[in-house]
């Protein structure tokens, strides 16, 4: 799929991604390094932030706007609604929001949008609306 840029989103587009599987190894691993909490050392329950930066790999991973993306400007939410546990297989829905172009500089907008995940069962684990500011068509 060719890259998309700034024109090519529109408040309500809706992407899927695939899914991963969380093994204990992946809990640990995080946990060592970023949240060395019990509750996250001992691979039942994954650390939340270790499921905020799944989601954000999951969407990454789709490949939208490999040559438009200039960065972020920020998260203006983050909910972390049930725990990432053992097993369970992670896969994100985002949807865009709103498409706004930079009145300074015409070549990049923002495109803010609502990452949600959800385990295997549907059950929601966690959601975030970022801000991604992308660049316009050459």
């Amino acid at each position: 799929m060719a890259s998309r840029f700034l024109e090519d989103f529109e408040a309500g587009q809706i992407f899927q991604t695939t899914e991963t599987e969380l093994s204990e190894a992946d809990i640990r691993r995080y946990a060592e390094r970023f949240d060395p909490r019990e509750i996250h050392l001992g691979g039942l329950v994954a650390s939340p932030f270790h499921a905020l930066c799944l989601t954000f790999r999951l969407f990454f991973d789709l490949h939208l706007w490999d040559a438009a993306i200039i960065g972020s400007p920020g998260v203006r939410a983050v909910e972390w609604r049930e725990p990432l546990r053992l097993g369970d297989r992670l896969r994100s829905r985002i949807e865009v929001i709103e498409v706004r172009r930079s009145q300074s500089k015409p070549d990049r907008g923002i495109v803010t949008m609502r990452h949600e995940s959800f385990n295997q069962a549907g059950a929601p684990i966690v959601a975030a609306v970022c801000l991604h500011m992308i660049r316009s068509r050459p």
